[in-house]
């Protein structure tokens, strides 16, 4: 009878011990997901931002001059082109960036979940036997 109350006994403190690690986990996790949600935003933001001040900052050059004639109308034409271009380009850049970090978010999201929910599995299956549930 003894041995059985000392066997209940450090289940209940493997149990305790366990849900301890199992609050540290689930507070670390929250921690890499509020980084990672922070993160992804600001660089969400920061291309959106770089890219209307580019936008804004070269405007003046594109409207700058009125109507030339000869050879800065076809200059000007050119810069015109190529700045649209880059900018089109920037924009896709800029929103399929953002994709690739929600789908990395999401998959590092699920993997922590997998590996919490594997690690609440491991514990109890590592139970002694009279103490699992």
């Amino acid at each position: 009878m003894h041995t059985v109350r000392e066997k209940e006994t450090k289940g209940t403190e493997r149990r305790t011990k366990m849900n301890n690690v199992m609050e540290m986990v689930d507070s670390c996790m929250n921690a890499q997901k509020d980084f990672m949600n922070s993160c992804v935003n600001a660089q969400k933001d920061g291309m959106e931002r770089w890219t209307e001040a580019t936008m804004k900052l070269q405007e003046p050059l594109l409207n700058m001059g009125g109507t030339p004639a000869g050879p800065m109308k076809d200059m000007m034409g050119f810069y015109k082109s190529c700045l649209t271009t880059m900018m089109n380009s920037t924009k896709t850049v800029a929103e399929e960036s953002g994709k690739m970090q929600d789908a990395w978010k999401s998959a590092v999201e699920k993997q922590m979940e997998m590996s919490r929910e594997m690690m609440q599995k491991m514990t109890v299956f590592f139970q002694p036997m009279g103490v699992q549930k």
